[in-house]
Parts: structure tokens; C-alpha cells; sequence
């Protein structure tokens, strides 16, 4: 049923005049309703989701009877004040839709109806915040970039929050490599200016090959106004700058699994040296796995097919840095000068190069039931991943109606034998846009399937809400 929005006076005055009788007679009281119903759908939001809260009118002469919807910003202070007003339907039911941008802050609901009303929800919405990042000279670095460590390498993270609150802190955090999956450090820090945008400097020291592939997201922490909010996750590989006496380049940084990577480089001692290229996976101690005689002008290839996140460096055969000369013989008997010795053995030095990151990314597979469907039913969404994610947290996200975004809307862990299933109930009429996503972790490159579009069809709303409390 379409809602009418009116100012606080005009539903004032409609209560009023509901209550009267036709020639302004008071009409005898009824037995009336018993029970006023409200549900409201879904709960939690991010800022400008959509929300239809409905219910239904249970008892005698149900029809046609005025609705108005109270709400109160933030929890547990303010006045209540009346948004909207509707009339039930032949069967006692209503339905009003919050579009998209009218609810971004956290916020309390009831309805009245009859002289009754409904139990109070309580709406947790998280701000909706953006991230993006650029690099020495302003220059963009998109999800999946390879950023450097050292001096002068500065990279600027900044976004906006809304609602926003000026003066909020804003967290740079980094996804921690050794303390499980969906855990963050924070290395950075900002604070929202009067517009809701920050900005956030930071210099890179420890690169993947000792943390992790850097998955990196800022949170705005919880107050109320909102409830905790993340921004969508970046990945990045960092890299160490390169010795240039061996240097060390894989062909891809990313990789899906399944596929392979070239690591190549140059060795400055030119031809024929042993290289020897070493690997190992988060955790795990480097262990030699190939060798190959580097070819003219010291250039040296590997082909490599990780099904984890790597870090590969390599190794030339010893080169000889110094050596001293064999001392001089003794006199002989006849009087001649001895001969000189020979040159002594000098001493070796093992050239190592740099460590070279290649993140290896998740197959991400997705199959939907039908994906147009009618208020309230659901869509399951389920498929498999590759390698083994059992037990990772797998996300359904929606894109903001701004097209600029992705923000979670619910999750599940994935099952043994890393598949998973996942269902959720839409109630906005209209089209949205979503899809299944899962962060990075040690092990892997976090991935995405493709937009998703779901069509909601419009349903009476006593087809919505339920008959009973």
C-alpha cells in the first residue's frame, strides 16, 4: 500500500480526526483491535539501504484504519515523532517503504493504530564509507596494485563517511597475517573533517613477504550515530625494493588458483651462474624447490604454480670476493729464491635476492534460484571455492544505489569441503545489485562473483505481513 508522508501537525490532527464520528458526534466505542504487529526489514542496514516495515492490525473492523509511524534517531533519548502515515488493507494489514537515503542513522520505530500500539524495533544502521587510495604523484592504486616500501613511498588512503559526524576517528587497519583471517591491526589513523571525508598518509615498512598479501580497509568505530563501520576491503601486494645484484620480478603478482606464474630475473654476474629459486607459504620455513644456470646477461626464468599465497626469493652459486696470494718459498741449498705458493682458497658469499610476493586468488563460484521474485520470498545463493576455505566467513554484499560501493547485507561460514549456501529474504520492490565476496586471508587473495541483479515484485501487504503476532 503507498504511504503518504506528512508534517508531525498534519498526523496529529489526523489521529484526531479519526477518532471522531461522521457530524461530529463521538462514536461509541467498539470492540476494537487487540494487537498491532510491526516488522521491520532488515535490520541491521548500511546508510541508504532500503527498509519496508510492515505489520498487521489483528482483531474486528480492521479495515481502512489509520497507521502512523513513529521514529526516533539514535537509542535510548530523543522524542518520538510521528514520519508516516497509511490505512490498512480489507485484511489489516500495511506497508511503508523507507527508499533509499531516508534511513542512515541508528533509530527506533513503532506504529499506532486504533488507540493501539505496536512493541518498539530498534534499527542498527552502519554509515556507509568509501575508500580508495593514491600513490607518490597521486597516482591511483586500485584493489589488487603492487605498492613498495622504503622511503619517499608515500600512499594516501582517504574516502568519505555518511552521515558522518565531524571530528570522528577514522582507523587505518591492516588484516593481521598471524592471528587469524578476520582480525585487524590498526596502523593508522585520521579524523572526519566538517564535509565526512578523511585522509590518511601512511609509509609501508613491513612488506608482504613477512605480513601477509596486505589486505587494508578503514573503520569508523561505533557512536550514536552508527554502529561500527567498515569500509569494503583492498588488497595489495607490498613489495621489497630489489638487490640489485639479483634481482627478482614475478610476471603476474596475482594469480587465480589453478593457473601459473612466471618468476624471472637478473643475476649481475652475468652467464652461466646457478640459480637456485626458494619458496614458502605463511608460516612455513624457505625450502629450495628449483635450479637453473642463468643465460645471457645473467637472465634467469622459473615457472611456478602455487595453489597459496607464495613468497619466493632466489640464490646465485658462491662467487669468489677475495683471495691472498701463497707465500713466498725459502731459500733453496743452492742459493736460488723458492717458488711462490699457490693462491689460497679466498672466501664465498651467497647473493640473495629480495622476496617476491605472488597472491594466489580464490575460485569463486556462484549458482542463484530464481533471482526475480516477490516480496518477502528469498534467494539462495550457494557454490564452492577453491582451494579449501572451510570455515572462513563468506559475505553477501549490496551495491549502493550510487554504483561507487559494496557493503555487507549478511554472511555464513563455509561448510566442509568448502562449499557454501546462503539465503536472503528481499522486501524492496524494485531491482538491486549484489554479490558474493570473501576477504583475503594468509593463505589466499580474497575474491568476488560478478554483480547479481535481483527484481522484486510488489505483493498486497496481507500477503507480507503475518496473520498472528
Amino acid at each position: 500500500m503507498k504511504s503518504r508522508y506528512l508534517s508531525a501537525a498534519a498526523l496529529v490532527l489526523a489521529l484526531g480526526a479519526a477518532a471522531i464520528a461522521p457530524g461530529g458526534a463521538s462514536a461509541a466505542p467498539a470492540r476494537g483491535p487487540r494487537l498491532i504487529t510491526i516488522r521491520v526489514q532488515p535490520n541491521p542496514i548500511v546508510a541508504g539501504d532500503p527498509v519496508v516495515i510492515f505489520g498487521r492490525l489483528i482483531g474486528r473492523r480492521d479495515q481502512g484504519r489509520l497507521v502512523v509511524l513513529y521514529h526516533r534517531a539514535a537509542f535510548g533519548g530523543g522524542t518520538f515523532v510521528p514520519v508516516q502515515s497509511t490505512r490498512t488493507d480489507t485484511m489489516g494489514a500495511y506497508e511503508f517503504s523507507r527508499a533509499d537515503g531516508n534511513v542512515d542513522t541508528n533509530r527506533s520505530w513503532y506504529v499506532t493504530s486504533a488507540g493501539l500500539t505496536s512493541r518498539t524495533v530498534n534499527e542498527r544502521v552502519a554509515a556507509l564509507v568509501t575508500i580508495a587510495a593514491t600513490g607518490p604523484g597521486g597516482v591511483s592504486e586500485p584493489d589488487g596494485s603492487v605498492l613498495q616500501t622504503g622511503k619517499g613511498e608515500l600512499y594516501t588512503f582517504a574516502g568519505t563517511d555518511t552521515p558522518g559526524k565531524p571530528g570522528a576517528r577514522v582507523l587505518l587497519q591492516r588484516q593481521a597475517s598471524t592471528s587469524g583471517p578476520d582480525n585487524w591491526v590498526t596502523i593508522g589513523r585520521g579524523r572526519l573533517d566538517v564535509s565526512g571525508a578523511y585522509s590518511i598518509v601512511h609509509k609501508f615498512v613491513i612488506p608482504s613477504a613477512t605480513g601477509g598479501d596486505a589486505n587494508i580497509r578503514v573503520l569508523v568505530p561505533n557512536d550514536v550515530k552508527n554502529i561500527a563501520s567498515p569500509s569494503e576491503t583492498l588488497s595489495y601486494e607490498i613489495e621489497q625494493t630489489q638487490n640489485p645484484n639479483l634481482t627478482i620480478v614475478p610476471k603476474s603478482y596475482v594469480i587465480l588458483e589453478g593457473t601459473s606464474d612466471t618468476i624471472s630475473g637478473v643475476d649481475a654476474a652475468g652467464a652461466s651462474q646457478t640459480v637456485t629459486l626458494y619458496s614458502h607459504q605463511a608460516g612455513q620455513p624457505f625450502a629450495a624447490i628449483e635450479t637453473t644456470i642463468s643465460g645471457a646477461g645473467g637472465a634467469y626464468s622459473f615457472s611456478v604454480s602455487p595453489e597459496y599465497n607464495t613468497y619466493y626469493r632466489v640464490t646465485s652459486s658462491p662467487v669468489v670476493v677475495s683471495a691472498s696470494k701463497g707465500s713466498t718459498g725459502t731459500t733453496g741449498t743452492s742459493g736460488s729464491t723458492g717458488t711462490t705458493g699457490s693462491t689460497g682458497p679466498g672466501s664465498a658469499k651467497v647473493v640473495s635476492s629480495a622476496v617476491a610476493f605472488v597472491g594466489v586468488r580464490v575460485v569463486l563460484t556462484v549458482q542463484t534460484t530464481s533471482t526475480t521474485i516477490n516480496q518477502g520470498q528469498s534467494v539462495t545463493f550457494s557454490g564452492t571455492l577453491f582451494p579449501d576455505e572451510t570455515g572462513r566467513v563468506i559475505r553477501l554484499e549490496r551495491e549502493n544505489a550510487a554504483g561507487t560501493a559494496w557493503h555487507t547485507i549478511a554472511t555464513t561460514v563455509v561448510a566442509t569441503g568448502s562449499s557454501y549456501s546462503l539465503s536472503w529474504m528481499f522486501y524492496e520492490v524494485g531491482s538491486e545489485t549484489v554479490r558474493i565476496a570473501i576477504n583475503g586471508s594468509p593463505a589466499n587473495q580474497g575474491a568476488a562473483t560478478p554483480p547479481i541483479t535481483i527484481t522484486v515484485n510488489a505483493i498486497p501487504a496481507a500477503q507480507l505481513a503475518p496473520a498472528t503476532g
